[in-house]
């Protein structure tokens, strides 16, 4: 009679009790253990979990949901209407992506703090998805630089001519002297002219703010060169056709963009053509776009850092076929592009001033000790919680290379914000110290956030061999950990690793995560014990001094 009553008592509870799901896991945790996640999008999304939520596409591919809107409706004006004009929450999306190293690009003279070096705006973002799903439209955000291209241009080919006047002078001055030296002074003309002309002059090199996206990888060094220190943008449509039209040296393509993230030194010489060019700072903002499959030939492996140079967006696949502007709106759409390509070519005009001045005096955005604390917190949470919630994936080399991006992002902003402030372009640097507020600060580091959400899918779709390798299921150690008793033994963890489907090297794995991240204790040789947050926490400082 006893036990049944307790067996009835049992059935009851498990009933009562419902198994909680991945994202209400990730969830607890998250609030509990990571609290500056939950923090940064208060305001911004209901939830952080919100911005690790996915779908299957129409081609059964799992990618990442659109962004809420309230995260691009927060941005400053030149973002927010501009990303107003397309109704689809995955085309918006898309191009904010796009949109950070076309307006980086137009911001040269600008610098942000990383370590002991201050950079350039300078991001590389790719735009993933199938064909016909809406990439074009990156084209309609790389055309905010189309006004600054033009400038740029006409003054090359303008230079270009001068140097050809000056150089059929100095043709004939020197014919002149050649007849001089023979005796005949019939042709000779003024002596002052012809020690102007010297030396020969030098065809100065062409210069162009938009990069051509089929073009050889010599010429991207001599255009790179060209340009000196302000950014050069690149917008490739199409990853599989760039990567035909450098078929035969995709390596030195590829060695551009390993230096262009840090702003690296190139140099290279090249016997065929006589050109030695010594890049002292490899500055370049890139917006691609590409299928999956010419992203697997542009990004062979991930073992060798080319990768996590980028920032990523994966757009869904979608049966719906967006119909034709109307009148009305086409032209609003013109209208609103026209504006704001008119204002950032102002921008780039006033600071124009500063070309050839040292990185210390040029306008730069200034991050406060409690700010650059604060990040310091979020990255050390965000790390954490990505080893332990997509443990398949390492993500801690994009997670730490994108801090630069955030400074890069907040700067971008900041001098959005400065010209909204101002009304006009007139005076925005003549102070030169840019501030972040706070409330942009923890919408750049939720946008971060994000952005390792779209990074961990494109490492998982990277990894498989094949399209059609079945879908795996993955069970992070935080799950696995919500699954043991208080203290457990090793064979008691992998029987209950076999009952989620994961298996003894894996279970052993994940012990070994959890264990160094002081989830549990070992009390003994092959026995654990879960911990509490407060000893998780005095282990670490432990830790943490021991180590000092």
């Amino acid at each position: 009679m006893e036990n049944n009553l307790t067996n009835q008592a049992m059935q009851e509870s498990n009933v009562n009790q419902q198994p909680k799901s991945y994202a209400d896991v990730l969830r607890e945790t998250q609030q509990e253990e990571f609290p500056l996640l939950s923090e940064v999008t208060q305001g911004v999304v209901e939830e952080p979990i919100t911005l690790m939520n996915s779908i299957y596409d129409e081609d059964g591919v799992v990618v990442p949901c659109a962004l809420p809107d309230t995260m691009w409706k927060s941005l400053p004006q030149m973002m927010s209407e501009t990303l107003s004009l397309y109704d689809d929450a995955d085309i918006r999306t898309m191009l904010l992506m796009a949109m950070m190293p076309t307006l980086g690009s137009a911001m040269s003279n600008v610098r942000v703090r990383h370590g002991q070096r201050l950079y350039s705006l300078g991001m590389m973002n790719i735009c993933v998805g199938p064909s016909a799903s809406g990439k074009g439209c990156v084209g309609d955000v790389a055309s905010l630089v189309d006004g600054i291209n033009k400038i740029i241009c006409e003054e090359s080919l303008q230079a270009q001519s001068d140097h050809r006047k000056r150089h059929k002078r100095y043709t004939r001055l020197n014919s002149q002297l050649t007849f001089a030296a023979k005796g005949d002074v019939s042709q000779l003309v003024d002596v002052n002219d012809i020690a102007e002309e010297v030396d020969e002059p030098q065809a100065p090199l062409r210069r162009m703010h938009k990069l051509p996206a089929k073009t050889t990888a010599a010429n991207y060094y001599r255009l790179l060169y060209a340009n000196g220190d302000n950014i050069s943008y690149l917008h490739i449509p199409e990853l599989a056709e760039m990567s035909a039209a450098n078929k035969g040296s995709f390596g030195d393509f590829m060695y551009i963009l390993l230096a262009a993230q840090n702003e690296e030194q190139l140099h290279t010489g090249r016997k065929t053509d006589d050109e030695d060019f010594l890049i002292e700072h490899t500055r370049l903002a890139m917006a691609a776009t590409g299928t999956m499959s010419s992203v697997r030939e542009f990004i062979p492996n991930l073992e060798d850092g080319l990768s996590t140079r980028f920032l990523y967006h994966n757009l869904p696949a979608k049966s719906t076929v967006r119909g034709e502007m109307d009148e009305a709106t086409a032209e609003a759409f013109m209208d609103v592009y026209g504006h704001h390509r008119g204002v950032l070519t102002e921008i780039w005009k006033e600071l124009r001033p500063f070309e050839g001045k040292a990185d210390e005096e040029l306008p730069r955005l200034i991050i406060s000790d409690e700010q650059r604390k604060y990040i310091d917190e979020y990255y050390r949470q965000l790390v954490s919680f990505v080893a332990l919630a997509l443990p398949d994936r390492d993500l801690r080399a994009p997670i730490l290379r994108s801090r630069l991006n955030l400074y890069r992002m907040l700067m971008i902003i900041a001098v959005l914000r400065r010209y909204e402030e101002l009304g006009s372009v007139e005076g925005m640097f003549a102070e030169q110290r840019f501030t972040v507020s706070e409330a942009d600060l923890k919408w750049g580091l939720a946008y971060i956030f994000y952005c390792m959400m779209q990074t961990s899918t494109i490492y998982d779709r990277l990894r498989r061999e094949e399209r059609e390798e079945p879908k795996r299921t993955y069970i992070s150690a935080l799950a696995f950990l919500q699954m043991l008793p208080k203290q457990f033994t090793t064979a008691e963890a992998v029987c209950i690793g076999e009952e989620m489907g994961i298996k003894k090297n894996a279970v052993a794995k994940k012990l070994a995560k959890l264990s160094k991240e002081y989830y549990i204790g070992k009390v003994r040789q092959g026995v654990f014990v879960k911990t509490s947050k407060m000893e998780r926490n005095n282990w670490k400082k432990q830790f943490t001094l021991s180590a000092a």
